[in-house]
């Protein structure tokens, strides 16, 4: 019995630290809503906002496995005695709930970016698009004033 409470408090502080890297890749995602905002694209620190949420989600990801290897541990033993473990399960259906809160949230700001960034992207397409073509346009006007011959002489002397 003292083992299973020791086990569900592990289970308590892995779903607090999952919370915890929950919030930190919440603050990493708002921070790409403020990139995907801006007028141009801002790469590095893009890739500084990326590299930190890979590092959070890999957390989420070790402390996902390390709950359910101790969960499978004992979850036969806390649901035949529920009524004994019942003040550590409401704190971990809590706590389950508020990281369930924490991704939904992160999925809809990301899908938000997503679509942000699309639209950023397009645009710096286009204007890409549009500069090329400009370029293309004065590459044809030069090449051709290049290509004619000077026939102004010719009609000055007819004239006379």
């Amino acid at each position: 019995m003292e083992q299973n409470k020791n086990y569900l408090a592990v289970l308590v502080d892995a779903l607090e630290k999952k919370k915890d890297a929950l919030q930190n890749i919440l603050q990493i995602t708002q921070e790409q809503a403020e990139l995907a905002k801006a007028e141009t694209y801002q790469e590095e620190a893009m890739e500084k906002t990326l590299n930190a949420k890979e590092v959070e989600l890999s957390r989420v990801n070790t402390l996902d496995e390390g709950f359910q290897s101790v969960f499978d541990r004992i979850r036969s033993e806390v649901k035949r005695n529920q009524e004994l473990y019942k003040d550590e399960i409401a704190r971990l259906q809590e706590l389950i709930r508020q990281c369930t809160e924490l991704g939904n949230e992160i999925m809809v700001l990301e899908e938000r970016n997503r679509n942000q960034f699309s639209a950023l992207f397009a645009k710096s397409k286009k204007d890409y698009s549009v500069s090329r073509t400009k370029a293309n346009v004065a590459q044809n006007y030069l090449r051709t004033m290049n290509n004619t011959k000077i026939l102004d002489a010719y009609f000055v002397d007819k004239k006379q």
